[in-house]
């Protein structure tokens, strides 16, 4: 597969993450919850943190197992031998993501996967940091995409 359709894999899939995510987000806003004893009692409300989560973990990886490496393949970096981290770096140099963000939603998704049973407040803190990382990965996304397309990096247009 060549970068060109590599990129258009790795939007096609983000972009339906990003799609139910950002749908999620403004269910979730228009109906906020005030505790996790309240969110534990409403199971539609379970099933709407159950789709946050999924879909902010899934776009985490969408972005930085594919879209990351389709993106530095696309504009010619010799990226192949490098770790993520210097990925991530080049990435920042030339203004598609902040570093330090990127850095903090992965440790946000690492306090996702430890549970608490006798501390919801920490669960609870837990759930509104992800969310909040959710919400500003689906501002980079957009942003990158839109990028992307602005620099004419989209190929034949089965991305767009």
């Amino acid at each position: 597969m060549n970068p060109a359709d590599k990129l258009t894999a790795a939007l096609w899939e983000a972009d339906r993450h990003v799609e139910t995510l950002t749908e999620a987000l403004a269910e979730w806003d228009r109906f906020p919850v005030g505790g996790w004893d309240a969110l534990e009692a409403d199971r539609g409300r379970v099933r709407l943190v159950d789709q946050l989560l999924f879909r902010f973990l899934k776009l985490q990886d969408a972005v930085g197992e594919r879209l990351v490496p389709a993106t530095l393949a696309v504009l010619g970096e010799p990226f192949e031998d490098w770790a993520m981290r210097d990925r991530l770096n080049r990435l920042e140099k030339l203004g598609y993501l902040d570093v330090d963000n990127w850095l903090a939603w992965r440790e946000v998704r690492n306090r996702l996967a430890h549970e608490y049973p006798d501390q919801p407040e920490l669960r609870f803190a837990a759930l509104l940091a992800a969310i909040d990382a959710a919400s500003a990965l689906a501002v980079l996304y957009t942003a990158w995409r839109r990028r992307l397309a602005t620099e004419g990096l989209l190929g034949s247009g089965k991305a767009q």
